[in-house]
């Protein structure tokens, strides 16, 4: 039978944020509610935005009222799986997904919001859109987007709130609400990518460099340019950087988040500082900047993994001009050498991160 109360999922709103808030309007904890509806599932210990498994609609449909359709159109699966070009695992970290970090129930990062937003909201609640990682700013207010508490600078994790709390505009560490938080302005450039990113996965095909191409072609492309962004902001002095800099994309240390973890994993100020060199770069073009890699003979190796080839939108434009290669390592090992000071500092820096979601 269903609730008493009922609880209707608003518009663009995550699953994880209507299972908290139907919590909260039960009197209940969401640890509680989650338990009722799925004896011996923990839910919390995984990231229920990206799906509900089928198996286990049948007691949330029963329990809520609300058509199993409306969950599954709620969850984030089918879009990055349009966003990827393929059926994504579980058990992997999903690109352009914010990834939660997920230890038992504690989180060291994924959840983000517009503290306006939800200062607006009749009832706040959290959107879809702000789990994707090129969301990093509000079209509407022109802020930025946070992804931490002001005041105690813990993650935000609304399933770790109690029935007490009432909504979930505050932190589960310190209850500070943040909605009376002041904001930051968030750059045009970085919210031109946001917003032309967003087109690009409701529009099929898409152009990329004058031609048509699919979504994840589009997603694809992006990603490769923000990784050559990420390697030239390491080698300040070489022929990639120089390349970039004479193209006016901006590449600095600062670009170079200093944990060195992939980008789904960044924090939001990271993150929009990427955001918008790669929109500077889109600016420029695909075939504009490779024929500029070209003609400083640039080499392939200096633009990707070697084990990891790039997709194939890239490989075409790569294949349009002479392809400059590195000579082979040699195979004799190198004596054992102290980490540099950047690898020191990214293991600190990730060490803290982790320390940061332990405090009680």
């Amino acid at each position: 039978m269903p609730w008493t109360l009922g609880v209707p999922l608003l518009a663009d709103e995550s699953l994880s944020s209507w299972l908290v808030r139907a919590a909260l309007r039960q009197g209940c904890d969401p640890l509680a509610l989650t338990g009722a509806i799925w004896p011996g599932w923990r839910v919390w210990t995984r990231d229920v935005d990206r799906d509900i498994p089928l198996a286990r609609l049948s007691p949330l449909v029963k329990a809520s009222g609300i058509p199993a359709a409306k969950f599954q159109q709620a969850a984030l699966r089918g879009a990055c799986e349009r966003i990827n070009g393929h059926p994504l695992s579980d058990n992997r970290t999903w690109p352009w997904l914010l990834a939660l970090g997920t230890r038992n129930r504690v989180r060291h990062s994924g959840q983000q919001c517009c503290q306006l937003c939800l200062a607006q909201d009749a009832t706040p609640y959290f959107r879809r859109e702000w789990r994707f990682a090129w969301h990093v700013g509000c079209p509407l207010h022109g802020v930025t987007l946070i992804d931490d508490c002001p005041v105690c600078q813990a993650p935000i994790e609304p399933h770790r709130l109690v029935a007490e709390d009432g909504h979930l505009s505050q932190c589960s560490r310190c209850r500070f609400d943040w909605r009376h938080t002041a904001c930051t302005p968030i750059s045009q450039d970085t919210l031109r990518f946001q917003q032309i990113a967003d087109e690009v996965l409701q529009a099929n095909p898409v152009i990329l460099g004058k031609k048509g191409v699919t979504a994840s072609d589009w997603f694809a492309a992006t990603a490769f340019l923000l990784g050559v962004i990420r390697r030239a902001s390491h080698r300040p002095a070489s022929a990639l950087t120089h390349t970039l800099r004479s193209l006016e994309i901006p590449v600095t240390e600062g670009l170079l988040p200093v944990t060195g973890l992939p980008f789904e994993l960044l924090a939001v100020s990271e993150r929009s500082t990427l955001l918008t060199a790669t929109q500077r770069a889109l600016d420029v073009g695909l075939v504009e900047i490779f024929a500029a890699f070209r003609k400083n003979e640039v080499m392939a190796t200096a633009l990707h993994d070697p084990r990891k080839p790039p997709p194939m939108v890239i490989r075409s434009i790569m294949a349009t001009g002479t392809t400059h290669q590195k000579t082979p390592r040699s195979g004799l090992q190198k004596p054992h050498q102290p980490k540099s000071e950047r690898a020191v500092r990214a293991a600190w820096a990730r060490l803290q991160r982790r320390m940061k979601t332990e405090i009680p």
